[in-house]
């Protein structure tokens, strides 16, 4: 990592928490030292960096992200699996993805130690030497999930709340995030407070609590729900229970939400009524991508789940499924004329699309489901919100913001590790275009002005 460097980029519209203005970023030695409406000269030494009236945005996170490639090349040991993230890593940073969490699927827990050894090997490496993307950590989702609401994990792999199975999934000292269906009573509220009492985040995602006992498992620590709305999400309209889980996750304001925009998992005007009622505060918008940097053909198999990928329309499908003898009962695409459409094998994006889509939907006049209508907003309040969800949101609930468990990332302020990203956006019609320009690293340049990466192979 470059250390010494000394610049200011001025003449840009800043994106921070609270606002955006015309301004400029001071950095030196890896980190922010002033951000504010002033031009640079003043700062003695600096090199001055004009961004033409360029945004200027903290680094994307993306909370939730898989990496199906390292089953389908059904690698086993941690190195092999440490060499593969380093892939994952160069192909996301010329994206202006500066940070991720990967997710582990349902799958036999020594398979599952096995890739967070290699995650810590590949960390132990990042460290010394950054070439791409940070992987900051991990969601344990598979896991611990409801085997009822599975979706394209493997039941065979899902277990009861289990403290010596998660003991020996934290060993490897990666895992931030650990999903826990709360349905499973007890047993899921003594996991809870022992996740959070060791200082990691407590998720519930793939499951169908009640309204009461989501609030009750929130009371010992559950701070954070997984895509909500898939998975698929527990509703429950009537008049039981306090409703049902997505009711719960709604009315609690203690709880953040975790929403896929890729603009297939979850329809705009849902997303909007969601974003409305929670405010942006308390979402996280994530891909969910389930091939970040490479991908098959068409068809592949994943622990048992045989998936499609429909590249004309953008999405992946759970086709079939593999018993231990072997047998696959396929899963035939439902006719569309009904309301049982297919599951979904997680998206077929990364940040760099479902950031410029998080824009484009609160810029846009939306119809909502259960709101009349939101109201579009100026574009760089739609920026600003974005921003929040893409950036500050994931980095405040892992720990990242206040730097308690790593980098201190994930908004332009003083202090904070210089993780930035100088794009184009422009509003044209419904969509917005987003075009990372440069990438910083920890005020490392990690994409030049060409476009091109440093040291960075392209994504998908």
């Amino acid at each position: 990592m470059e250390h010494g460097r000394h610049f200011v980029l001025t003449g840009g519209k800043v994106v921070t928490p609270e606002a955006v203005f015309e301004g400029a970023v001071e950095v030196r030695d890896g980190r922010i030292v002033r951000v504010g409406r002033f031009d640079g000269r003043e700062a003695e030494s600096a090199e001055i960096i004009p961004l033409h009236s360029a945004w200027v945005l903290p680094g994307l996170i993306d909370m939730h992200i898989n990496d199906g490639v390292a089953i389908l090349r059904n690698l086993s040991t941690p190195e092999e699996h440490a060499a593969r993230l380093a892939e994952v890593s160069r192909g996301l940073i010329n994206r202006g993805i500066t940070g991720i969490f990967l997710a582990t699927l349902a799958g036999p827990p020594e398979s599952l130690r096995d890739y967070l050894e290699g995650l810590a090997i590949f960390r132990g490496r990042w460290k010394t030497e950054p070439s791409g993307t940070e992987i900051c950590g991990v969601l344990i989702e598979g896991t611990f999930m409801n085997p009822d609401n599975c979706g394209a994990h493997n039941p065979e792999y899902i277990f009861p709340p289990d403290r010596k199975i998660l003991d020996f999934l934290l060993e490897p000292g990666v895992a931030r995030m650990v999903n826990i269906a709360p349905e499973y009573g007890d047993k899921a509220l003594e996991l809870i407070s022992y996740v959070t009492e060791r200082g990691l985040v407590a998720a519930a995602g793939h499951c169908k609590p009640t309204a009461d006992q989501l609030s009750r498992a929130v009371d010992r620590g559950l701070k954070y729900f997984i895509h909500l709305l898939n998975g698929p999400t527990g509703s429950n309209t009537k008049a039981f229970y306090g409703g049902g889980t997505l009711e719960g996750a709604l009315r609690d304001d203690r709880l953040a939400v975790e929403l896929i925009v890729d603009l297939v998992h979850v329809d705009q005007p849902v997303l909007r009524d969601v974003i409305s009622r929670k405010e942006a505060r308390r979402v996280v918008a994530v891909s969910d991508s389930m091939f970040p940097s490479d991908s098959p053909e068409a068809e592949f198999e994943i622990n048992g789940i045989l998936g499609l990928i429909d590249r004309e329309n953008n999405v992946i499908s759970v086709v079939g499924r593999r018993a231990e003898n072997g047998e696959v009962t396929e899963v035939a695409p439902p006719a569309l004329e009904t309301c049982d459409f297919s599951t979904l094998y997680g998206s077929a994006v990364n940040m760099d699309t479902v950031f410029p889509n998080t824009v484009s939907l609160l810029a846009a006049e939306q119809q909502g489901n259960f709101v009349r209508s939101h109201p579009a907003l100026p574009l760089e309040e739609a920026v600003r919100q974005a921003s929040l969800m893409c950036s500050t949101n994931p980095a405040r609930i892992t720990g990242l913001l206040d730097g308690s468990a790593g980098r201190k990332v994930g908004a332009l302020k003083e202090g904070f590790e210089a993780d930035i990203v100088v794009a184009e956006i422009a509003a044209g019609g419904w969509g917005v275009k987003f075009l990372p320009r440069e990438v910083y690293l920890a005020g490392v340049p990690m994409l030049g002005r060409s476009g091109k990466a440093v040291g960075a192979a392209g994504g998908k």
